[in-house]
């Protein structure tokens, strides 16, 4: 601290100072988690403190003139403070330094303008500046302040604090002039200027999903005003926003859910998959008397208590997600480069906003607002129509795996949305056209509807692969079992659900044959040969394929770990024995049985026995433990073959190549058979079958047959089983 160039002149009560100056103050300001200051705590009166007493009043006699002070200049510099709030469940902490404050020309005559120089840093990031005029005595004044780069991320507990919401990063400026004052009316503030919040990112807090968010959002023509309350604006800039907009069920969207509640979390909405429990959508729907108490409290048409007016919205590039999840046909999209304008945005009821907004979904898929609303009393009015054309459906396999239990592989769609909301009554027309649909693999979701859409799809496309569905939308807002659109979906499920669920008996219906001798191939062990019943089976689904153009088959080749393990062994160490007995047995065909009192059998058995079992002693060790009779024993070359069996390894790898032979076989013998086109036919992964069965099943499953679900297979002669070359060494795979 430092005083500069004092002087008293005592005869004229008169007191000059050049300059005040304070370096380096460092203090810190805690707001505890019971919401007071630490310096409520520092200043309060000790116990016992004595108190001051009040200066005696004047005499009659003749007083002396007031002190004249004049102070050139009163400046604090080097200041640092650390901010903390531990009232939030995450506490805030915030760095102030290199602050600064320099009043000029202070005296006591309080009416006098002081010009004051203010600023600081943020240590987050961001800094502060104020420079202009006050008038102490009137509480007035006028400054030019400028606030820039301030991070946002240190107040990221307090967005949480009302929301399930984490604010990531952002940086906010600004820069304008303030004019306050303290009139008879009360204070009065008024702001105009510009400002900017730049790179903001906050995403939701347990899914981490981002949110929303923005590249820039700034206007030039800032106006705010305290007495009367007032913000205006010409134009708001909006680049690259990103948000998510999701209608939920019971038509509330996600905003609402998002928003933390004193009381009791909101319940989620059934969704149409647990349409069929009551009990949960009465929970999920809202009170009678809490919807009609909401109404009424809209309705009431009350002036806002801080009016709000936006000429013009300007959007460039914008980024959405929106999903529509009322409707029967569950919606969703990711818009983007959408851009346009939205005019007369404002609080006061007796105007609404019009909305142009035109943007892209995909690389060609485009996306169309159009209408009016009144963005604060959307259940009062609201007139929207939402037009989204040649969207790839790919992208909105997280919808669909949510709602529909499959992904998409392929697809275009064109869906028209029109909402109309008149006091909280709405009316829709939702009209859906859907090109060359492809349903891909199934997800897991607790709210799919579990039906087989992909034959739906068959069902419902014309002849050029197209389905075209209008489905209508009205009630009441206010009603918690409202939902036509429920009704019609449940409509089309029942119609739907006879068909699909069991495809196969249907094509059996169109040949007369049991719907059980299409779905599954079934084989013998260790082999991928068909038998005649098999060929049989595939001739009459290849007729039934000829007269359902739009479905597609698809073969799960089925392989059993015991059953096709035992066969393999056995048929390599028969062609073993054959091979050590000097036969030649062809490739493709069978060594047959080997038969264990043939001596030249037992010759070429001992051979390999003495080879493959030497380290455990061999031939020797096994006529050992025949020397002593054993009641009802196999012989001792019969065991010779068992344990030659057994001693073969196969892996599992082996058994799904025999899986994938199978598979292609089906195929081949459907082609070539059956006359179905190779692009309808795919081949799946091979599926591990439980063991005991007498043969081991390849089951089926149909599709549509716009995109195969897995590359061909190229249909090419298949073996009876792997067969060996040379005799296998021991202990080595065959």
């Amino acid at each position: 601290a430092s005083l500069s160039n004092a002087a008293f002149d005592l005869a004229a009560n008169k007191l000059t100072v050049d300059a005040i100056e304070l370096a380096g103050a460092r203090t810190s300001v805690a707001l505890g988690k019971d919401k007071k200051l630490n310096w409520d705590r520092i200043l309060a009166r000790a116990p016992g403190a004595p108190v001051p007493k009040p200066e005696p009043s004047p005499g009659s006699g003749k007083s002396k003139p007031p002190l004249d002070l004049q102070l050139g200049r009163f400046a604090v510099t080097g200041v640092q403070v650390a901010v903390s709030d531990q009232s939030t469940p995450t506490p805030v902490s915030l760095d102030v330094i290199n602050g600064h404050v320099s009043l000029k020309d202070l005296s006591l005559d309080l009416d006098k303008p002081i010009p004051v120089e203010a600023g600081l840093g943020i240590k987050q990031g961001g800094s502060f500046s104020a420079s202009g005029k006050v008038v102490p005595g009137k509480q007035s004044g006028t400054l030019n302040l400028k606030l820039a780069a301030l991070s946002l991320q240190p107040f990221a507990p307090y967005v949480n604090q009302f929301a399930r919401l984490k604010l990531n990063r952002g940086a906010a400026s600004t820069s304008g002039r303030l004019k306050f004052a303290q009139g008879k009316k009360g204070a009065s503030l008024d702001y105009a200027g510009g400002f900017a919040v730049n790179n903001l990112a906050i995403n939701e807090e347990d899914t981490g999903d981002a949110f929303l968010g923005w590249e820039k959002l700034s206007s030039d023509s800032l106006q705010f005003k305290l007495g009367p309350n007032r913000l205006h604006m010409t134009e708001l800039t909006a680049v690259k926003p990103f948000a998510k907009v999701i209608i939920f069920e019971d038509k509330t969207l996600n905003l609402k859910r998002i928003l933390r509640s004193s009381g009791t979390e909101v319940a989620a909405p059934a969704s149409p998959a647990t349409e069929h429990a009551p009990d949960q959508e009465e929970a999920a729907a809202p009170k009678p008397k809490e919807a009609e108490t909401a109404a009424k409290a809209e309705e009431a048409g009350k002036p806002a208590e801080f009016p709000l007016a936006i000429e013009r919205v300007r959007i460039e590039d914008a980024n959405a997600e929106f999903a529509d999840l009322s409707l029967p046909t569950k919606f969703g999209t990711r818009m983007h480069s959408l851009s346009g304008v939205v005019t007369g945005l404002s609080t006061d009821p007796a105007t609404t906003a019009q909305v142009e907004l035109d943007g892209q979904v995909d690389e060609y898929g485009s996306a169309r607002i159009r209408g009016s609303i009144q963005p604060f009393r959307a259940t009062d009015f609201t007139d929207l129509l939402l037009s989204f054309h040649n969207l790839e459906m790919a992208n909105l396999t997280p919808y669909s795996g949510k709602f529909a239990g499959r992904k998409i592989d392929s697809g275009r769609l064109s869906v028209d949305l029109e909402y109309k909301i008149k006091h909280r009554q709405l009316e829709g027309e939702n009209k859906f056209v859907i090109n060359t649909l492809k349903l891909g693999e199934r997800v897991d979701s607790p709210d799919a509807l579990h039906l087989p859409l992909d034959l739906a799809i068959a069902l419902l496309e014309d002849s050029n692969g197209v389905i075209d569905l209008d489905l209508p939308i009205s009630g009441s807002l206010d009603d918690p079992k409202f939902s036509y659109g429920r009704i019609i979906w449940k409509a089309i499920v029942n119609v739907l659900t006879k068909l699909v669920t069991a495809p196969f008996r249907a094509l059996g219906k169109l040949l007369g044959i049991s719907s059980e001798k299409l779905e599954a191939i079934d084989f013998d062990f260790g082999t991928a040969a068909l038998l005649p019943p098999e060929k049989e089976k595939l001739k009459n689904l290849g007729q039934a394929l000829a007269k359902r153009p739009a479905l597609a088959v698809t073969v799960e080749p089925g392989y059993e770990i015991k059953g096709d393990t035992r066969a393999i062994q056995e048929l390599w160490i028969r062609r073993d024995v054959a091979n050590q007995m000097g036969l030649k047995i062809e490739p493709d065909k069978e060594p047959g049985p080997v038969d264990t009192t043939n001596p030249s059998a037992q010759k070429a058995l001992e051979f390999l026995y003495s080879k493959r079992f030497d380290k455990q002693g061999g031939l020797k060790a096994l006529k050992a433990e025949y020397e002593k009779p054993k009641p009802g024993a196999r012989s001792i070359h019969a065991e010779m073959l068992e344990r030659l069996t057994l001693q073969i390894p196969v892996t599992e790898g082996e058994l799904q190549r025999l899986a994938q032979q199978r598979g292609a076989a089906v195929k081949q013998e459907l082609v070539e058979a059956g006359k179905v086109d190779p692009a309808r036919v795919s081949v799946g992964a091979p599926v591990k079958q439980n063991d005991g069965g007498k043969l081991v099943v390849s089951k089926m499953s149909l599709g549509v047959s716009k995109v195969p679900a897995a590359p061909p297979v190229p249909a090419a002669p298949v073996p009876a089983a792997p067969v060996p070359s040379t005799p296998a060494p021991a202990g080595a795979a065959p």
